[in-house]
């Protein structure tokens, strides 16, 4: 790896970790395009498992007071972890136009009717079933490209969560999504001994920038925090359509 490939890896991980720190997503939708520009997608998608993990759980241990958040979700996590670990195994196997169309599609609806489909009670049915789908092919997303954040973002949005607990609950299920990859990507023999040290060097920005995206989010109100939050879906979902479509 010469100078300019290692600039590229420091200077993605860490506008992608400020944006992690400050909203609870973005790490990969910013990371995997510009580290595959250099890498390869396959190579991309197993470096930035490794910051993903970090991150996620630093975000863990700074919101640990919210653990109870956690509660009654568990069929998120079991729907979110099945569709990672297929996804690991459909990576660069599955139709990417037509599961990109399909995203595109769910994210637009969720962020223009979600709250209404929703509705008011976590615990009602539609939420009950809607939930785990999202997680599921969410999941199966993470696996693949390593975003999850169109689908799991927009979903969580909808449900107008405060910004600490919307932070603490994706960075929870990412986690969870994290583990499987590195799991998966194992048994698939995907971390060589040069994914290994890359991903350990990209800690060094990603989390310095991480702490600095945490400060920042203390700072935001609510609807600012909002805003932010749309403009990465929508921004994740542009990434998603250009990387399958123009790429």
């Amino acid at each position: 790896m010469d100078l300019t490939e290692l600039l590229i890896l420091v200077v993605g991980l860490a506008v992608a970790g400020l944006a992690k720190g400050t909203s609870g997503m973005g790490l990969p939708l910013i990371a995997t395009p510009i580290l595959a520009g250099v890498f390869g997608p396959r190579l991309a998608v197993a470096i930035v498992t490794i910051p993903i993990l970090a991150s996620n759980s630093l975000l863990l241990v700074q919101g640990f007071r919210k653990r109870d958040l956690l509660r009654g979700i568990g069929q998120l996590f079991i729907a979110s972890a099945i569709g990672t670990a297929i996804g690991t195994l459909l990576l660069a196997r599955l139709d990417q136009r037509t599961f990109a169309l399909l995203i595109t599609l769910m994210v637009v609806i969720f962020l223009a009717r979600g709250e209404r489909l929703l509705g008011d009670d976590p615990a009602a049915l539609r939420a009950r079933i809607l939930g785990p789908l999202i997680c599921f092919v969410g999941g199966v997303l993470q696996g693949t490209t390593s975003i999850a954040s169109p689908l799991v973002g927009s979903y969580f949005h909808a449900r107008r969560m405060a910004a600490a607990d919307f932070v603490f609950t994706l960075a929870a299920i990412f986690e969870v999504n994290a583990i499987v990859q590195v799991i998966g990507y194992s048994a698939q023999g995907l971390f060589t001994p040069e994914v290994v040290a890359l991903g350990l060097l990209g800690l060094v920005p990603t989390l310095l920038a991480l702490a600095a995206g945490i400060a920042l989010r203390e700072r935001l109100d609510p609807q600012r925090f909002r805003q932010f939050i749309v403009a990465l879906i929508v921004l994740s979902v542009a990434n998603l359509l250009w990387r399958t479509f123009a790429a």
